[in-house]
């Protein structure tokens, strides 16, 4: 009977360290971005636009300081093979300010449509992550609305010669996603992403 009760209050104190204690806000904002989005509508109308498939589930680490979301971005008609995988960590900074740090995982290829199991990147820890020198500042608009945008200059690429900096900006509702990366050269020229606006995605699957 003694060793059943270890047992127990040793799981359930491995449970309480991957557990997610998150505010009404930050749940609010992990509800917006989980589940599975697209911009084909747009790219319909705009030829300029690519179908893109966006994806993003929450990813559970132990002893997590806020919220930690891991995403892949593909094309609609390959989503098995996504030409990007990321990680994001929202913090709460008061009640309607937000600060996020992106990361790139070391080893991308072990975790490709890591989307679709229960709990993604099972495991995962910061050891296995590489920040990236892009801090990005969101701002709750309303009860269901966040809006956020990278510093000018400073978000720093970790592995791209040819682009000096990036810019991100961001729009979050329960429904629609507008993801705006774009990079630039030392010359402050653009060489990546979209010049006039950014890839509007609607959600077409609800993750819990």
């Amino acid at each position: 009977m003694k060793k059943l009760i270890v047992v127990v209050l040793l799981i359930m104190s491995v449970n309480a360290s991957y557990a997610q204690k998150l505010s009404k806000e930050l749940k609010q904002l992990k509800e917006n971005l989980s589940g599975r989005f697209t911009n084909e509508d747009q790219a319909r109308f705009n030829p300029s636009y690519k179908p893109q498939s966006f994806i993003m589930k929450q990813i559970l680490l132990e002893n997590p300081d806020g919220l930690w979301m891991y995403g892949e971005l593909a094309s609609v008609d390959s989503v098995k093979f996504p030409k990007k995988q990321f990680i994001w960590h929202f913090q709460q900074v008061d009640q309607n300010r937000f600060a996020a740090q992106i990361f790139q995982l070391n080893d991308p290829k072990s975790f490709v449509n890591d989307w679709q199991k229960k709990i993604p990147l099972q495991g995962i820890t910061e050891a296995m992550m590489v920040k990236e020198l892009c801090p990005l500042y969101l701002v709750r608009k309303t009860m269901i609305e966040f809006t956020g945008a990278t510093r000018e200059k400073f978000c720093r690429p970790v592995k791209d010669g040819k682009i000096a900096y990036k810019t991100i900006e961001l729009y979050s509702s329960e429904s629609t996603l507008m993801y705006w990366e774009r990079g630039y050269n030392a010359s402050d020229k653009l060489v990546d992403g979209p010049e006039q606006a950014g890839d509007i995605f609607r959600k077409i699957e609800q993750f819990k």
